[in-house]
């Protein structure tokens, strides 16, 4: 499993930052996961302007559980 994790700061606060982990659903490799990313953080701007994106990575690992 690889997720995509995309971390967005305040353009006028750079100490102030969201971590956003979008569920992809057909995210099958790192390949995958860094093709995703530039749209993924691009919707996100575009809907957000007061932010910026200041990192993202794809991560290896377990999908995180949901919350009962």
């Amino acid at each position: 499993m690889v997720q995509l994790v995309l971390i967005y700061c305040l353009a006028a606060n750079a100490t102030s930052c969201v971590e956003k982990r979008p569920l992809l659903a057909d995210m099958n490799g790192l390949a995958a996961c860094m093709v995703a990313a530039q749209p993924m953080a691009a919707e996100f701007i575009a809907g957000h302007p007061d932010y910026r994106l200041a990192r993202w990575r794809c991560e290896i690992g377990k999908r995180p559980e949901k919350a009962a």
